[in-house]
């Protein structure tokens, strides 16, 4: 679904720059690098396309194998991965993110726990890694419905700051470490955040979102805050304009109306860049970065986009639709799945100008890194777009 374009579409290019989806591809050396000034990436297991989410994300800001992206969370430990949502975070603001969080568990369920945890954390010690497919236990009130005790165990070990998530099984299982071996800098005390740091969480909001209105950066803030320490939207939004007095956020020069926000640093380094040219597609994963604000990319982008992978088979279009960016903007949406060594074309959506050759570059390229050897392109799809996109996977 696309609305008309109002928005200046400087504001368009420095969003898309400065979340690494505009000009040239990341190179591998300085990959791992910008990957950390995102702030956060979202980590999902759905693998419809041959790649997930994370992946897709990874794929559509570098030419580097993806094999970094784990290498940078799970070897070079510069992310850690969160629990619950699941994101691979810088490592420097997990205290902040993690101080107080233990704190929701309820004092009568988390002294019921105790003793088990005790006992994974001694496996874990003498063991090491662990996954919860490696316990058998009964089942207890949690996740969907119920979850295994041992896995709400490992829960409120990693709420309580005492185990990370360490890497993943060749299911995509976490596993879990203590703390100690992995980031023992975690375990050192936290200053007060309402006193000392408040305003990190505009920071870390805004280091995300890259570009934002005073409303949707105090959203973000209040969620990195988090709903366990109380004071929500309101607080958000008077910590919001504090780091504006302070000139820790600023206006972007560019923009007419004078309503959206970003760090200073990012608009220093978009003066350098803003006349780039990009004449490359690119496919995100349906929870990429810029579509962290889904109002912010319509009201930016004229481009309303709904993630149906949840939506019921018969009121759906699309089940994993990757938005296309083309030119600064979103030139539309393409569905696909992976069926052994074919990447299917389900459907494509092309609401913007988008040469047939470079729609085929990105499609090839990415079903390149999912290791398929051909794309296929269903009869639904419009001729003109199926002749230009099947064949055997071709690397330009």
């Amino acid at each position: 679904m696309s609305d008309p374009i109002t928005a200046d579409p400087m504001l368009r290019s420095f969003l898309l720059d400065r979340l690494g989806l505009r000009g040239p591809l990341w190179t591998a050396d300085m990959a791992s690098r910008a990957a950390q000034d995102l702030g956060m990436i979202q980590i999902d297991s759905i693998r419809v396309t041959g790649l997930r989410n994370h992946e897709i994300a990874w794929a559509a800001r570098t030419d580097a194998p993806v094999a970094d992206f784990y290498q940078l969370l799970y070897g070079a430990r510069g992310m850690l991965e969160t629990h619950y949502p699941i994101f691979a975070t810088r490592r420097d603001w997990l205290p902040w993110f993690l101080k107080d969080f233990g704190k929701t568990i309820k004092v009568d369920r988390l002294s019921e726990m105790r003793p088990l945890m005790r006992r994974i954390a001694r496996h874990i010690a003498e063991h090491g890694p662990v996954s919860p497919a490696d316990f058998q236990s009964e089942r207890v009130v949690g996740g969907f419905n119920t979850i295994k005790a041992t896995t709400k165990a490992l829960e409120y070990l990693f709420y309580l700051g005492k185990v990370q998530i360490a890497g993943r099984t060749t299911h995509f299982h976490r596993l879990f470490d203590l703390t100690a071996r992995i980031a023992p800098d975690l375990l050192q005390p936290v200053p007060d955040w309402r006193r000392a740091n408040g305003l990190f969480f505009v920071q870390s909001a805004l280091s995300v979102l890259k570009l934002a209105t005073a409303q949707q950066l105090a959203e973000r803030t209040a969620h990195h805050i988090g709903s366990w320490r109380g004071g929500g939207l309101p607080m958000a939004r008077l910590l919001v304009a504090k780091a504006q007095e302070q000139g820790l956020i600023a206006p972007v020069p560019f923009d007419g109306k004078a309503t959206h926000l970003a760090l200073p640093g990012d608009i220093d380094a978009f003066d350098a860049r803003a006349s780039i040219l990009d004449e490359e597609a690119r496919l995100i994963p349906p929870l990429d970065n810029l579509l962290f604000s889904r109002r912010r990319l319509t009201e930016l982008f004229g481009f309303t986009y709904k993630f149906e992978a949840y939506t019921p088979q018969h009121q759906r279009r699309f089940y994993f639709a990757l938005p296309i960016l083309y030119r600064d903007a979103v030139a539309g949406q393409i569905d696909a799945k992976k069926d052994g060594t074919t990447w299917q074309v389900l459907d494509l959506d092309i609401i913007a100008p988008l040469p047939p050759e470079v729609l085929r570059r990105a499609v090839h390229r990415l079903a390149g890194i999912a290791g398929a050897e051909r794309v296929a392109v269903n009869t639904g799809v419009p001729a003109k777009w199926r002749r230009g996109l099947a064949g055997p996977v071709t690397r330009m």
